[in-house]
């Protein structure tokens, strides 16, 4: 047990661990540590286990994760800090950063569920051409979210202050990638963040979550 786990579970070491006596079990998120913690019968709160958060996080919580990369276009263009800055301003919190010279294996890999389409080898091509921007945002309902902030995938429908409906005119250059369910995320977080990602506590949360 971790000593972030041990100081919470200080004033109920003395309970017996009596099974019996427990009353009911949660899950709860603090920080960016999963604890698992039961009531015994003087209603006090014993933490049972606790682990730091997957990759991906936890969907459907506020520690819900996406991937979401800059493509070579958007980079070149020099857009990486406005398109940080829109998630920063939203309230969303950055837990992964980095730039990657993707190679054509991992543009494929990347793009493996659209292999079967005429426009497969030219998407890997480009993808690949230079340097990507991966990042991994957190926060309540980002994966939605991320993606209509990012606007459709054909820019031309894409709604005026989305990015692609302020930046983008053409389908091959239409600067982002986000992930578009917690399967993909969670797929692309392992992918492209196998060190991970870091768990921190934002302290202005508490004026952007009641």
């Amino acid at each position: 047990m971790s000593s972030q786990c041990r100081s919470l579970s200080t004033g109920a070491a003395h309970v017996s661990h009596n099974h019996s006596l427990w009353t009911r079990a949660t899950v709860a998120v603090v920080g960016a540590t999963v604890f698992t913690y039961q009531y015994n019968k003087n209603n006090a709160i014993v933490i049972t286990d606790c682990e730091a958060l997957p990759v991906h996080g936890i969907p459907g919580t506020n520690k819900e994760r996406t991937f979401l990369a800059v493509k070579p276009d958007g980079v070149q263009r020099g857009l990486v800090g406005d398109i940080i800055a829109r998630f920063e301003k939203r309230g969303y919190k950055l837990v992964g950063l980095k730039m990657v010279w993707p190679t054509l294996e991992m543009a494929q890999e990347h793009y493996a569920d659209l292999s079967s389409k005429g426009f497969y080898p030219g998407l890997c091509k480009f993808f690949s051409s230079g340097p990507i921007v991966c990042m991994c945002w957190e926060g309540k309902d980002i994966i939605k979210q991320g993606r209509q902030m990012l606007g459709e995938t054909q820019p031309l429908k894409s709604l005026p202050g989305s990015i692609r409906g302020d930046y983008s005119i053409d389908l091959g250059r239409n600067i982002c990638h986000g992930s578009d369910c917690p399967e993909a995320a969670e797929a692309e977080l392992k992918m492209w963040f196998p060190e991970g990602v870091n768990d921190w506590t934002k302290t202005v949360d508490v004026h952007v979550y009641e």
